[in-house]
């Protein structure tokens, strides 16, 4: 079943972003202060913008420029990227790749690509203000290149990496110095996948223990520092973003429901623990 999903740019209390009941971005405020009449809706669905959008290749970013870059799937079946410029939509596809995918664009527009063509092997690009400067993974060598997922302001990107035996990993990196990234994963877990890393190194994520159960955790890169981040009584939490004061933001499963799994937003620091606000569901 098609099911059409309208990414909003939005400032409320919570958003989710797509029909499945995961959510896709969410910020937390005083509800007591501030309502939906508070602010302002604007779609921003870019062309060709295929109308299944539950396989996880649709996000929707906004730095702090009001840059909006955006990740989907096409009416071709590929994964595409493209910005909201002032005079409309651009495409940034790397030429002659058949599937380009981005991350959000950083203070500086920097966006990461991850790019292949029919033979299936990644490479790298970064994007900024039309031009493209094709780099070297970030990577060990010794690691698959799987999908870069986000990019900072220091222009570390942060990317998912597979070792030989399969198990995806978190790396951090700098294209200046190729090779070299940070790769690192959840102890003892069965994979890790990261989402994003913060000005101050810390990377915010997912992973997934022996019994296939979904947690969200915080890396910090001085000390190699793990924390898991659990919302209480949930069966799957993830984090999914940081800033550099360490408000994080993140959503969980609670339990399943007659219209699917009911799923809320969370938001934590690290000196106050956890709060919830229940979310609505933007969907038809």
């Amino acid at each position: 079943m098609l099911r059409k999903v309208l990414s909003l740019l939005i400032f409320l209390p919570c958003i989710t972003l797509t029909s499945s009941g995961f959510l896709r971005a969410q910020m937390i405020y005083d509800q007591g202060k501030l309502g939906p009449q508070d602010y302002n809706f604007t779609t921003v669905d870019s062309p060709g913008l295929y109308q299944e959008v539950d396989t996880g290749w649709f996000v929707t970013w906004v730095n702090n420029s009001g840059l909006v870059s955006q990740m989907y799937v096409g009416i071709d079946g590929n994964i595409h990227t493209a910005v909201l410029l002032e005079d409309g939509w651009k495409v940034i596809d790397v030429s002659g790749a058949t599937n380009t995918a981005g991350t959000n664009a950083n203070s500086q527009g920097q966006i990461a690509l991850t790019y292949w063509g029919a033979d299936g092997v990644t490479h790298l690009a970064i994007w900024r203000k039309g031009q493209y400067s094709y780099v070297n993974d970030p990577c060990p060598a010794e690691y698959t290149y799987g999908v870069a997922v986000g990019i900072n302001d220091l222009g570390q990107v942060t990317s998912y990496v597979v070792d030989s035996n399969g198990v995806s990993l978190a790396c951090v990196g700098s294209p200046i110095f190729p090779y070299r990234g940070a790769v690192f994963g959840f102890p003892g877990a069965v994979g890790t996948i990261p989402i994003m890393t913060n000005d101050l190194g810390v990377t915010v994520g997912a992973y997934w223990d022996a019994q296939g159960v979904q947690h969200g955790f915080v890396h910090r890169m001085i000390g190699n520092v793990f924390t898991s981040v659990d919302f209480p009584g949930a069966s799957n939490s993830w984090v999914q973003g940081i800033n550099d004061e360490g408000m994080m933001n993140g959503s969980a499963q609670l339990k399943p429901a007659a219209i699917g799994l009911d799923s809320r937003s969370l938001a934590a620091t690290s000196q106050t623990g956890i709060s919830r606000t229940r979310c609505r569901r933007i969907s038809s």
